[in-house]
């Protein structure tokens, strides 16, 4: 989970168009069947909510409508419980199916858990051996890491697991690859490699959170670092990556 900043209202969400169809939304006692009647007669709202996230679930950041990866619509305020805001833009969470399926209608607003449009997941988790952890036992954190199974083994844990192993992996290779080099044209290579690899830990990138922080973590990259610098091969595109990392990355103790 990383912090998302909430776009500016689609054009197409008017005020009209909000009142019109909340009002209905109240009047109709199958909450559910309101809700689809919403989603039908306006078709571009997920779209919109999805480019809220980079295409991700704003908790688990599974990329989304991929492989099968169902999205759904998040109330973050259940609509069952706060039916005034089933058309609120900021109640509107791109989500996949295992966090909201789970979440369901859980009170948010008397047992309030991580919204990333509002709190800074940095003040609330860390993410050691593929699992969240709640900072300093955070109540909010640990009941967020609860109603949205981000700890799943199945459905988040081993894919995270998989993809730790492959960063690791990787800066191994790049470590041998670049302290052992003598040849500066290669050794300029292997940095573009590392550029790449920089690059999936960024924030419009599946599991950013993960892979910024295992690549923060790991001492393999503090040295090729100090190498590249060394070597006057650490340039601003490298910085501005770095700075992409920190701004994702939940460490326990924070850069």
């Amino acid at each position: 989970m990383i912090k998302l900043d909430l776009p500016p209202k689609p054009d197409k969400l008017t005020k009209e168009l909000q009142e019109r169809w909340t009002q209905k939304f109240i009047a109709n006692p199958d909450k559910s069947k309101g809700w689809d009647d919403i989603r039908d007669n306006n078709p571009w709202l997920q779209e919109a909510v999805l480019a809220k996230s980079h295409k991700k679930c704003c908790y688990s950041e599974m990329r989304l409508k991929e492989e099968g990866k169902h999205m759904q619509i998040d109330h973050f305020h259940p609509k069952t419980l706060y039916p005034g805001e089933v058309l609120s833009w900021k109640n509107l969470l791109p989500s996949c199916n295992i966090c909201n399926g789970k979440k369901l209608n859980h009170d948010t607003v008397k047992e309030p858990i991580v919204n990333p449009f509002i709190d800074n997941p940095k003040d609330y988790f860390y993410i050691e051996n593929s699992h969240y952890w709640p900072k300093e036992d955070n109540k909010k954190a640990q009941l967020s890491i609860e109603k949205l199974r981000l700890n799943d083994i199945e459905e988040f844990v081993e894919r995270r697991e998989y993809i730790s192993q492959q960063t690791i992996n990787t800066l191994k290779v790049l470590y041998v690859n670049i302290v052992s080099c003598t040849d500066f044209s290669i050794l300029s290579i292997s940095a573009e490699c590392l550029k790449c690899l920089l690059s999936t830990g960024t924030r419009k990138k599946e599991y950013s959170a993960l892979v910024s922080t295992v690549i923060l973590s790991d001492e393999n990259f503090q040295n090729i670092e100090n190498q590249l610098k060394e070597n006057n091969l650490w340039d601003e595109e490298f910085e501005d990556l770095k700075q992409e990392l920190e701004y994702c990355a939940l460490l326990k103790t924070q850069i």
